[in-house]
């Protein structure tokens, strides 16, 4: 039981530490490798194990243990990141390459490491099925039996795995003409199909570009959001319906990427099926069927913590109201017959929410909520913008231009989030890049995290307007002030000052204004910055 195995872990019984180590080493040593290289992943395995005994005495045994370990995990490989050195090999110790005059070997061995080191940037679930598939010659079906992962997730993470590679030695090719051309690098690695990778690639597409620039980090994304497939019209719910969500399918659906995700098809309960609920125990709470008795919370808990890693690749995640499975909050939570509280949250959703907790996350209840709906799609798309750029060959200058756009957005969320990031930011090209991406993200995050508010909209509507006011005569700034009071006053939408002023910028070519990701932080079609706030 996950909930007993929790507090002999923390009373610092030793055989707990050990099932611990058993059941949970998989998923660190997976989220290590996403930081460190492959040779230093077992000794800072150890070190992460270490600390975890150590500080036992500060685990809460109401919390999920493996977001707890992750958590010491991600400190440790940070700090690995920070005192990494690398080493050289002189080249005289070099030997030469075999063949005729050694030129067409080294271009080969040129052109593998290339691949390898671009296969190394590749989140662990997508590298793992590209190197099955290549390496291991198996089909998709075959990668889906030997990891038992369904066959679907397979295919998304192969797509996703070889769209990322594709853009990866792409940018490489361009800094290097003479290298080996792109198609017939990453043509090398074949899908379970038998068709190249580059088709596979070809059939995914680029994304579109903005305003005909080239530079990174400037691209209409698409965010990449976990939902509950129920939610997107699938016949998966208790009663072998669905909870089909207009805004969903009919807005949202054309401008994001879904990661369908059901548990309680997962571990297997199929549908229709009997009813779940919430039980007060002495173990902690339980997820258990209603007339069976069935306890069901090791399974939902274990395909959670399963799921923990993949979940790193989403922008942000849509649950289901009111599951006992994947509720976000006011869960009711039964003793017997009678409901004791209402303050609950589904066994998945806590996993995935104490392992994330600056993930975005709302159910399609919230979601009716003007105010709501319109902050989690700003902070998907904000975080798929940053996740782009990342992802890409990226060097300290892209990072400032794209700090430098988001600027006014990051001040609307959270002023001291801002000056931090802009710290970071100034020191840019004098610290490793996976620990200031990994800094950056964090602080990026941290801001959006916070809602904005109508005074901060105010704060930032009044900044842009003084970088443009000095071009604009007296009647138009007198203008511009008396629609950001009426904004402030709640009797025009603040899409209302802020398409003025934007128009205003883009007549008096103040570019910096105009490119602010402030005016536009997701598709203008959804319309969300209509309502007049209360």
């Amino acid at each position: 039981m996950t909930d007993h195995l929790n507090t002999r872990f923390a009373e610092g019984d030793e055989a707990a530490l050990t099932e611990c180590l058993r059941t949970h080493g998989p998923l660190i040593r997976s989220y290590l490798r996403r930081f460190v290289r492959p040779q230093d992943v077992e000794d800072l395995q150890q070190v992460v194990f270490a600390e975890v005994w150590r500080s036992r005495h500060r685990f809460d045994p109401e919390r999920s243990l493996p977001a707890w370990m992750l958590g010491i995990a991600h400190k440790r490989a940070v700090d690995q990141l920070r005192v990494r050195t690398f080493q050289t090999v002189p080249l005289d110790v070099i030997a030469d390459p075999v063949g005729d005059d050694g030129r067409d070997d080294g271009e080969q061995l040129a052109e593998r490491d290339q691949v390898r080191r671009a296969l190394a940037r590749l989140p662990e679930p997508q590298r793992q099925a590209i190197e099955l598939a290549y390496y291991d010659d198996l089909t998709q079906r075959e990668i889906s039996e030997k990891l038992s992962i369904p066959l679907g997730t397979i295919k998304a993470r192969t797509a996703r795995g070889l769209r990322r590679l594709s853009g990866i030695l792409g940018t490489a090719t361009t800094r290097d003409r003479d290298a080996v051309p792109h198609r017939e690098k990453v043509s090398a690695v074949r899908g379970a199909s038998g068709s190249s990778a580059m088709d596979e690639m070809d059939k995914v597409g680029e994304m579109d570009e903005m305003n005909g620039t080239g530079e990174v980090g400037r691209r209409a994304v698409r965010p990449r959001v976990a939902v509950s497939s129920c939610l997107m019209g699938e016949p998966v719910r208790f009663d072998g319906g669905h909870s089909r969500n207009r805004f969903l399918n009919n807005e949202l659906d054309k401008h994001v990427e879904w990661v369908h995700i059901c548990p309680e098809m997962e571990i297997g309960l199929g549908s229709p099926r009997e009813t779940l609920r919430l039980e007060r125990s002495p173990e902690g709470t339980r997820l258990v069927t209603r007339k069976s008795r069935v306890d069901l919370t090791d399974r939902m808990t274990a395909l959670a913590a399963e799921r923990v890693p993949a979940l790193l690749e989403v922008d942000g995640y849509i649950l289901k109201s009111k599951s006992p499975s994947c509720g976000v909050h006011g869960i009711p939570v039964h003793a017997g017959g009678t409901t004791v509280g209402r303050k609950g949250r589904g066994v998945f959703a806590g996993v995935v929410l104490d392992a994330y907790p600056l993930l975005p996350v709302e159910d399609e209840g919230r979601l009716n909520d003007a105010l709501l709906r319109e902050n989690f799609v700003e902070r998907i798309f904000a975080r798929a913008r940053l996740r782009a750029l990342l992802e890409s060959d990226w060097r300290p200058r892209d990072l400032v231009s794209f700090h430098a756009r988001h600027k006014m957005q990051l001040l609307a969320h959270d002023p001291v989030a801002f000056r931090e990031a802009g710290r970071l930011v100034a020191g840019a090209g004098t610290r490793p890049r996976e620990e200031l991406a990994a800094d950056y993200t964090r602080v990026f995050d941290t801001a959006f995290a916070t809602k904005a508010s109508i005074g901060r909209h105010v704060n930032v509507l009044q900044h842009c307007v003084g970088m443009v006011g000095d071009a604009l005569d007296p009647a138009r700034r007198a203008d511009l002030a008396e629609i950001i009071a009426s904004y402030r006053a709640g009797q025009v939408a603040l899409s209302v000052p802020a398409t003025l002023i934007r128009h205003h910028a883009q007549s008096l070519a103040a570019d910096y204004v105009r490119d602010q990701t402030y005016f536009s932080p997701y598709p203008e079609d959804l319309r969300l910055r209509n309502h007049v706030a209360a």
